[in-house]
């Protein structure tokens, strides 16, 4: 018969790239709010951005291994 586990993988993928404008809004925020200078606030930004996507992968790679 019909086999839904793929369409539940397919699931999961899609909802990691909802993290995306997320973090990038919540990244140039907080940038912004430490900083007034256009060029620090993308040089911050850059900086927070890769560091919660580094920890947001983690977790979530840390979360399918338990699985």
């Amino acid at each position: 018969m019909f086999d839904v586990l793929p369409v539940f993988g397919l699931l999961d993928f899609a909802q990691i790239w909802l993290a995306v404008p997320l973090v990038v809004a919540f990244s140039f925020v907080y940038a912004a709010t430490r900083s007034e200078s256009p060029r620090e606030i993308l040089r911050r930004a850059s900086s927070v951005g890769f560091w919660l996507f580094f920890f947001l992968a983690l977790v979530a790679v840390i979360l399918r291994l338990s699985v």
